[in-house]
């Protein structure tokens, strides 16, 4: 399907504005949104924050569109219960099926592509899977709109991998004296004792780390976008004689940007908490985040972080490095990042089981 053709459809029904949190399932749909500057769509930190957002256009007059991955319900379930279902607030959902029965994709997709459907079933949110047919989703929207007129609860359209036409969009980012974020945790993890423990944000945060070193005390989190910090907090709490480094992406701390808060009450003393910020959603297309307009370093002293760093070159980041213990932790480090990633990366071939195995041997 075309974007432009189904992002007309939609707006000539009535639907708009657009909202969300991206998956790759809608690169080019978002690409297309993107290089369209009369088409309104606001990037959200989090899919609640999504519905939230969609509620008060509801509640304005407008029939709102919320994208989300499917993955991401989890985060609206909240809600859609007590807000769209509970008010009767109209919306169109468009759900990224990763995983969907029969096709391989990453782990962490495996449980929600299988259930997905159910979960909808249970909230009584009516759905199409849709088909690459111009006609027949013209008929489906008109059905969403109909139901969205008529019950004011939400409607949602199942997007399966594949499903949108390429639509490549020239990245307008211009970062040329920023290193790449391999180039810091090369670095780091050469620098790393051996009871050090690194932790990797899901995408290619922890993707690199995961496979720039051989480090035991590694992991890699699948999944759970937003939740390192508290992952981190946890262990660090719990391992007092070891240093915990949190690799976290502006993205990810975005998404739970609450749990600097957190850290910064209970102050673990072993904690190093690392945000690579590119500015984007590098794994799901190189969607832009809000962190233009954040100054994290800012929010780490508000939370009460002991120490903050703001870096922008390897050469500011080698004696920050080199003096680690010398600074009270927790420690928070924001490291500005030219979008990229190494040619060929993959997935590591370890299952979530022998991550999580290796790690608590480790910790042992």
């Amino acid at each position: 399907m075309k974007p432009a053709i189904f992002v007309d459809l939609l707006h000539n029904t009535g639907f708009s504005p657009f909202m969300g949190v991206p998956c790759s399932v809608f690169k080019h749909f978002l690409n297309y949104i993107g290089d369209t500057p009369q088409i309104r769509n606001y990037g959200c930190s989090s899919e609640g924050e999504a519905m939230g957002l969609a509620a008060g256009f509801s509640l304005s007059g407008r029939m709102p569109i919320v994208y989300m991955q499917n993955d991401g319900y989890g985060n609206a379930i909240n809600p859609l219960s007590s807000l769209q279902l509970l008010y009767k607030l109209p919306a169109l959902l468009l759900i990224s099926w990763r995983a969907e029965p029969g096709i391989e994709d990453a782990p962490q997709h495996g449980l929600m592509g299988e259930t997905i459907l159910q979960f909808l079933d249970v909230f009584g949110i009516p759905y199409y899977v849709l088909e690459d047919d111009e006609s027949v989703l013209r008929d489906r929207i008109a059905t969403a709109k109909t139901h969205c007129e008529k019950e004011s609860t939400p409607f949602a359209f199942i997007i399966k991998r594949g499903y949108f036409e390429p639509y490549e969009q020239p990245s307008s980012q211009i970062y040329s004296d920023l290193n790449t974020r391999m180039d810091y945790i090369d670095l780091l993890a050469k620098a790393s004792g051996s009871s050090d423990i690194l932790l990797g944000a899901t995408g290619f945060s922890g993707r690199e780390l995961y496979q720039s070193t051989s480090h035991k005390g590694k992991f890699y989190m699948m999944g759970s976008m937003g939740c390192l910090g508290s992952i981190g907090l946890a262990i660090a709490i719990e391992n007092p004689d070891k240093r915990v480094f949190v690799l976290d992406a502006d993205g990810a701390l975005l998404m739970k940007m609450g749990t600097m808060s957190t850290i910064g009450h209970y102050r673990p003393g072993n904690l190093i908490h690392i945000c690579f910020d590119n500015r984007t959603y590098e794994s799901t297309g190189g969607q832009l985040t809000t962190s233009t307009t954040t100054d994290f370093a800012s929010l780490a002293k508000a939370c009460g972080y002991a120490s903050i760093h703001s870096v922008r070159t390897i050469a500011e980041f080698q004696p920050t490095l080199a003096n680690i213990e010398q600074y009270k932790n927790p420690h928070f480090i924001h490291i500005e990042i030219w979008p990229g990633t190494v040619d060929g990366l993959g997935r590591p071939s370890d299952s979530p089981e022998e991550m999580k195995r290796n790690l608590t041997e480790f910790l042992k």
